[in-house]
This record gives structure tokens, C-alpha cells and sequence, in this order.
């Protein structure tokens, strides 16, 4: 009894092309990313799970959720971000995070969206979503935001609603 069998290159090439977007080109755990500008750290990202891929353009995925904590020149932390989900585009510098996205700042604010951009180069983030702001005077419901990224200066395209908050002397 004689068998055999063969190995078409071009198919396999073929099938190794088509499944390398599948799969991350790494895969890292407990992951800490720096962005700083000048040796000053701007920005920390934290998370438990990243997948890095290479397919048309390369771009890191956090499908475990996100931590990203804002820092102005001084090392003085000025907002913190959090999201269930995130892409970052590494070539461009913006993230997308989705999910249950909240971000606090110094103030207390706070910003909550089901997505949210965030563009490291101009440091700015933005969402066309809805959106819910709470200060501790009110709460603010619109669709869309424009902000720095320390969540200092914002504006709300379509505002929607505003429900003022009585603070007593109790």
C-alpha cells in the first residue's frame, strides 16, 4: 500500500495571508504604554489584555478594558479615562474606546459615553454620542462633545437637557 500526499505553496501562502489579520502579531498581559512629549509623561495607559495587529494598518486592541490617566507639563494628574474597550490606531495616534466610557477630572466632573475619541497628537477628545456630564451643580445630557483632554474645557454640540443640583447646608 503506497500514500502520499502534497502541499500546494501558492494555497498555502494564500491561507497564511488571509488568517494573518486574524491573529494579533502579539500579545501582551499587565501592559503599561508612556506618552510623553519633551521627557514630560502626558499620558498613561494601562491594561490587562493587548493584541497587536498588522493588516492593512497596524493597530493595538484592548479588549479587556482600558485605563488611561492625563497629565499636564508638571507630572500633575489632570483626568482619568476608562472604557470597557479600546483601538488605537498607531499610526495616527487615535484611540477609539467603547463601552461604559467614563472620564473624571480633578474637578470631579464627570463624562459618560458609549464611544469616545481620543487624539493623542492634539491632544483632544471628542464623540459624537450621547453624552451625560455630571458637575456637582448639574447634570448635562447632549449629543456630541468636543474637549481637551484633561476634560477642563468641553462643549456639547446638541444639548438636550439640564437638571440642576440644590446643595444644602445640611
Amino acid at each position: 500500500m503506497i500514500a502520499s500526499c502534497s502541499n500546494d505553496l501558492k494555497k498555502i501562502n494564500e491561507i497564511s495571508i488571509q488568517n494573518q489579520a486574524t491573529y494579533p502579531l502579539e500579545t501582551i498581559y499587565d501592559c503599561e504604554i508612556i506618552y510623553s512629549d519633551s521627557a514630560r509623561v502626558r499620558a498613561l495607559l494601562n491594561a490587562n489584555l493587548v493584541n497587536r495587529y498588522d493588516d492593512k494598518k497596524t493597530y493595538l486592541e484592548f479588549n479587556d478594558g482600558i485605563k488611561v490617566q492625563f497629565f499636564d507639563i508638571y507630572g500633575k494628574k489632570e483626568s482619568e479615562l476608562n472604557a470597557g474597550y479600546a483601538i488605537i490606531d498607531d499610526k495616527n495616534d487615535l484611540m477609539l474606546a467603547e463601552n461604559n466610557v467614563i472620564v473624571r477630572n480633578i474637578k470631579g466632573d464627570v463624562l459618560e459615553t458609549e464611544k469616545l475619541n481620543w487624539n493623542h497628537d492634539t491632544e483632544e477628545i471628542f464623540t459624537n454620542e450621547f453624552v451625560k456630564i455630571t458637575t456637582k451643580n448639574e447634570v448635562i445630557y447632549g449629543i456630541g462633545l468636543e474637549s481637551n483632554q484633561n476634560f477642563s474645557k468641553y462643549s456639547i454640540r446638541n444639548i438636550k437637557g439640564t437638571i440642576k443640583i440644590n446643595q444644602s447646608d445640611e
